[in-house]
């Protein structure tokens, strides 16, 4: 829903049907033997069928009988979160479910192609259409060709290897273009945040580390008709997560871009400069050890200079960082050199 944006009440629902149609789709091509006329009959009707045909589901004049047999019978499948669909093909099943309930009068059967439905869904396949054709969507998404490593298992191996304590998951080649970079990180957020609630970090506890955290908290994501949805897996995190072992660590140049209810939820707080007075309030708002003498220092720390502040400090502590062996070259460019 976040990458394709949906309109609620018109688009929604024929988005969810296309998707379930193709996660039943690679149900029969896995685990029924395929026929040759890729029709699937119903076992108590001899002449009620769904065709199911390049992985394809065909709507139009089918038996809704058989389409609910199936999907019964691999309910369990198509609604685990992990389950898979080939998102190549999205947009000719969306086109497949764009068909009226019933055939004439014959309610067992869906009909021929509603016009309507078409008009209807027809900016949702020309966005779906553009990103899934897109370079740099491909590559991160991994369609067309197998994607040299898939995310997922990247971060349960490194789970699971005792040895690795470090991964990081670079955003140096994510475009800014279509949200890609917060939907992609509020994705990873999601998958964690689901494995925590699993209890997978109980005798594990894991410390998510956000850098440029302004980039993806806070996110909202908008249709056609201005319906938003947020992106609220980080929020989430930061909520309910500490007590299944799941750690968050943000680190950001903005916290007023920092939703109040996440930063509230942080136990310290490390302070750079901030010259914003709404910066300032935010920490404030949000750390009960900030106080207005305390607050009155950050416009003037130097370089290196923070403070430290949260709930296991008795008060706000000063501190000076040393620059690392390896400096980064974060310097300013210079305009004159002198």
């Amino acid at each position: 829903f976040a990458l394709f944006r949906p309109a609620g009440q018109v688009q929604q629902p024929q988005l969810l049907d296309a998707i379930k149609s193709l996660k039943l789709a690679k149900c029969l091509e896995e685990n029924e033997k395929l026929p040759e006329d890729g029709k699937f009959y119903h076992p108590k009707f001899t002449d009620k069928f769904i065709t199911c045909v390049g992985g394809i589901i065909r709507k139009k004049c089918h038996y809704k009988d058989a389409f609910r047999h199936f999907e019964t019978k691999y309910m369990a499948e198509i609604e685990e979160d992990n389950s898979e669909f080939d998102l190549t093909k999205l947009v000719i099943q969306l086109k497949e479910e764009a068909v009226y309930e019933s055939n004439g009068s014959n309610v067992e059967m869906w009909g021929d192609v509603d016009k309507r439905t078409s008009d209807n869904i027809a900016s949702l396949i020309i966005r779906i259409y553009s990103k899934v054709s897109d370079k740099a969507f491909k590559q991160i998404f991994g369609i067309g060709k197998e994607p040299k490593k898939d995310l997922c298992e990247t971060i349960e191996s490194f789970i699971s290897n005792k040895s690795k304590h470090i991964l990081r998951i670079g955003f140096e080649d994510v475009p800014y273009d279509f949200q890609t970079r917060e939907i992609l990180a509020n994705a990873i957020a999601k998958f964690l945040l689901n494995k925590a609630r699993k209890g997978d970090f109980k005798t594990q506890p894991i410390v998510f580390f956000a850098d440029e955290a302004h980039q993806f908290l806070n996110k909202e994501v908008k249709d056609e008709y201005f319906q938003s949805m947020r992106l609220d897996s980080f929020d989430s995190i930061a909520k309910e997560c500490r007590k299944y072992g799941l750690f968050l660590c943000l680190a950001t140049q903005m916290p007023r871009d920092i939703p109040l209810g996440t930063l509230s939820q942080m136990g310290t707080f490390l302070v750079h400069r901030l010259i914003n007075h709404k910066d300032k309030e935010a920490v404030e708002s949000a750390c009960s050890a900030a106080n207005k003498s305390t607050l009155a220092y950050l416009p003037v720390l130097g370089a290196g200079e923070a403070i430290l502040m949260g709930v296991d400090f008795p008060m706000p502590v000063m501190l000076k960082v040393n620059l690392p062996q390896t400096e980064p070259n974060s310097h300013t460019p210079q305009f004159k050199r002198l």
